[in-house]
């Protein structure tokens, strides 16, 4: 049985990806930062291992609750960290995608039972991973860095890869789920009588 790593993730617009890859790749050449410029800029919604056997049920569960998630934005505001190793560009209304992270913990318990994390803490990742020198002189330079900018929010991405212990290989597009703002779909039990 295959066993696949997915990655839920919110793309900010072009304009801040773009801006966040430029941070990006000056970490990487700055720092010597080798995981800074290798992943396009994302926040996180939800990481999990799982066979493929329960994919397409996993799949239409977070279309239905998409479906009722409101587009809202995001705003972006200044350099963060999370000690002793990663930098980030930080999100100013963390609650709205601490709310779907909550939901999608919800709607989907029954089926990621193991190995499923669904991050609270919004963030664009600059650098992760930083060894402590470099993470000291980035910080030294970056932690009164400027860094304000807004974008819609309409929709998630799933993402794939096969889950390998000796190394990674390149995540793949599975699904898209636009945020629609309908009110919840409630089943009703048919009573047999």
């Amino acid at each position: 049985m295959n066993i696949f790593e997915y990655l839920l993730i919110i793309s900010p617009n072009e304009e801040i990806n773009r801006d966040v890859m430029s941070l990006k790749k000056e970490f990487a050449n700055r720092y010597g930062c080798k995981k800074a410029a290798g992943l396009t800029p994302h926040i996180t919604m939800g990481n999990w291992l799982q066979s493929s056997y329960r994919e397409a049920r996993i799949i239409a569960n977070i279309k239905r609750f998409a479906e009722t998630v409101n587009p809202f934005l995001a705003q972006f505001d200044g350099i963060g960290k999370f000690e002793p190793k990663t930098i980030f560009v930080d999100v100013l209304n963390k609650e709205s995608f601490a709310d779907i992270s909550r939901g999608l913990r919800h709607s989907s318990s029954s089926l990621l039972k193991k190995h499923v994390a669904f991050p609270s803490t919004a963030h664009l990742t600059i650098a992760r991973s930083m060894e402590p020198e470099q993470f000291e002189q980035a910080w030294s330079d970056y932690k009164n860095e400027e860094f304000k900018d807004s974008c819609e929010i309409n929709g998630m991405i799933l993402l794939r890869r096969p889950f390998r212990k000796e190394g990674y290989s390149k995540f793949n597009r599975i699904g898209s789920f636009p945020f629609e703002g309908k009110r919840p779909h409630v089943e009703q039990l048919e009573l047999g009588f």
